[in-house]
């Protein structure tokens, strides 16, 4: 079946560009004393049942006050920039418990929390684990090197800022729909091979465990489903896919994927963002490729240290069956996991 490819240019908020954003901060979403006294409350109620992050359900973890803050942020990021920031969760108040508690609450009310590594993880910390070896399918978010613009494997990406580097560490993000508007303008022979896309790489956490494997078919970097443009993207698992595939880039593939990675760090596409302690950044994973700059510990010991969640929207109708078959899958746990497996990742 030929795949549909969208040849207009998209004019809706999805679109966006970070000189649009440079004086605008609505997608910033402050929580004032009625939203934290929700969440504690709700905390407390959750406590009383007996119940730890990782158990319990959004209607386990009632939020009545802040309910419609949430609702608002559900339709940002389904229909709008596509991202937003929390900001203002007073850690310093809380201890490690009851932080994940708070920040596992308000994902469950999200949507969906999924598996991100093989050892079934569902709230990863985003550090610098200074691990001695050179493990090539070693995931960057174990490290403080910089992370290229890429996609995740779920619907959201959430990120709970616990601490922030000495220097660096920035947040920069770029929209793929602006950036599928650029393409279109400037090399349109691009789209063709984007929308047929590329093997993934696995990097040892597919189906089989075997850290050589790759995806059974074309992973497309751009789809155009029910009036959406949705991206899967990473640079390094594509190029990766197509050595462990035996099937090298051609020239066109490679100069393609070049420009997506080009433009999603290009300064009139990107915005960048410091994350303070107790924000949580939170992305539409299909409209939004996210990136990081390398960092430096404190001299005292202190590490940047962020917590991460996948999670799936209910009701989602943005991705055809067969690109969600893939980006939808998080990382599933594998029932037994070597330390290759276990540190293999984006």
């Amino acid at each position: 079946m030929k795949k549909l490819i969208l040849r207009e240019r998209v004019t809706d908020a999805t679109a966006w560009k970070g000189p649009d954003l440079q004086n605008d901060t609505s997608w910033i979403y402050h929580l004032d004393a009625a939203d934290i006294e929700d969440l504690e409350y709700a905390c407390e109620h959750v406590k009383r049942e007996e119940l730890r992050w990782g158990e319990f359900t959004k209607e386990q973890f009632p939020l009545p006050r802040l309910s419609a803050k949430l609702a608002d942020i559900d339709k940002q990021i389904r229909h709008g920039r596509g991202f937003v920031v929390i900001r203002g969760l007073p850690l310093n108040k809380y201890d490690n418990e009851q932080t994940r508690t708070l920040y596992w609450g308000l994902g469950a009310h999200l949507g969906q929390i999924i598996s991100h590594n093989v050892k079934g993880d569902t709230m990863a910390p985003v550090t610098d684990l200074a691990l001695k070896n050179d493990d090539p399918n070693r995931r960057n978010n174990t490290t403080n090197q910089i992370l290229d613009p890429h996609t995740d494997l779920a619907d959201v990406v959430m990120l709970l800022c616990i601490e922030k580097a000495k220097e660096g560490g920035i947040s920069s993000l770029s929209s793929s729909v602006a950036i599928h508007n650029e393409i279109l303008e400037n090399h349109p022979e691009y789209l063709e091979v984007l929308y047929d896309g590329f093997y993934h790489d696995y990097r040892g956490y597919g189906p089989s465990g075997d850290p050589n494997e790759v995806t059974e078919t074309r992973i497309p970097v751009f789809e155009y489903n029910n009036g959406r443009v949705n991206c899967a993207f990473a640079k390094k698992i594509i190029e990766t896919g197509a050595r462990k595939h035996g099937v090298p880039l051609t020239e066109l593939q490679q100069a393609a994927i070049e420009y997506v990675h080009e433009l999603a760090i290009r300064e009139d596409m990107r915005i960048d963002m410091m994350l303070e302690p107790g924000d949580i950044q939170i992305i539409n994973n299909y409209m939004t490729l996210h990136a990081r700059t390398n960092y430096i510990d404190h001299d005292d010991g202190r590490k940047r240290y962020l917590l991460r969640m996948w999670v799936n929207l209910p009701d989602s109708m943005q991705l055809s069956p067969d690109f969600a078959k893939f980006v939808r899958r998080g990382i599933p746990a594998q029932e037994k996991t070597t330390e290759t497996l276990a540190g293999a990742a984006v």
